[in-house]
């Protein structure tokens, strides 16, 4: 299944690579204006600023939120459009300004609580702060690499809220903690690939559509223990047929070569 992910993910970021190029223009932009708007609010109040920073972190995770929707149409294989991000946009920005407002303050107390305890540690030898910073800096990794989800949860599954999204994330990530952090140390090494490329390949929303694709693989792993009622059989749990599963999106994206990506002319 993760061979076939990381190929589809590919193949789906080759194929739309100028919609990505051109939103994440885009995206970059805005997000160079805000930040030099919250750096110009932190020469003057520092609290002000923390406000400033829990506020652009929610507008720009507004507009990430709404390209969900063209990440889903490309993991369906289906053609994104700038038309239905905006219509998105109007229905979900409330939302995406939430969730972005929430990681920013969540994990702004978490780097100030733990500041706290590894200095106490430092300071006067006290192993109680270094198993309390240590078990805050586990508590910050299981929430962002169970939070990865939840963008993509939200629009593969619409009947969730966000209340319910929150949820699914966590119950996704302690169910498939290996595949979770995989995925997750994925996405930081195509965040890498961002940053040498200045935001713009695969970019913030790249990386949505690689999230999104591998969730969406990942749900027919339930589709098939709810069919065959066996969410509490442990044998069967362990032996997904995943080539099974996968046929059809295996016959819809068909037997693509590196070669072909390389040398199209061949």
């Amino acid at each position: 299944m993760v061979g076939f992910f990381l190929k589809k993910n590919f193949c789906d970021i080759w194929d739309n690579f100028f919609p990505l190029f051109v939103s994440n223009i885009l995206l970059v932009s805005i997000m160079v204006i805000t930040g030099l708007g919250v750096s110009y609010v932190f020469n003057y109040n520092l609290l002000a600023g923390a406000g400033a920073v829990v506020a652009a972190c929610g507008f720009i995770m507004s507009l990430i939120f709404a390209w969900g929707i063209n990440a889903r149409k490309i993991a369906d294989f289906a053609i994104p459009g700038i038309k239905i991000f905006f219509t998105s946009l109007k229905t979900t920005w409330f939302n995406g300004f939430v969730f972005g407002s929430f990681i920013a303050i969540f994990f702004m107390v978490m780097r100030e609580t733990f500041k706290v305890y590894i200095a106490m540690y430092f300071e006067s030898g006290s192993i109680t702060g270094l198993l309390i910073a240590a078990l805050l800096g586990w508590c910050a990794f299981v929430t962002a690499a169970a939070l990865q989800w939840f963008v993509p949860l939200y629009y593969l599954q619409e009947e969730n809220g966000m209340f319910k999204c929150l949820k699914k994330c966590f119950i996704l990530f302690f169910d498939n903690a290996m595949f979770t952090i995989g995925i997750f140390f994925h996405n930081i090494i195509l965040l890498l690939l961002t940053v040498v490329t200045f935001g713009l390949v695969p970019g913030i929303n790249g990386i949505t559509v690689s999230t999104t694709n591998a969730l969406r693989l990942r749900l027919y792993k339930y589709d098939w223990l709810e069919e065959n009622d066996a969410f509490n059989d442990i044998e069967k749990r362990r032996n997904i047929p995943w080539d099974e599963l996968l046929e059809e999106d295996k016959e819809s994206l068909g037997p693509r070569k590196l070669a072909s990506f390389l040398f199209p002319w061949k």
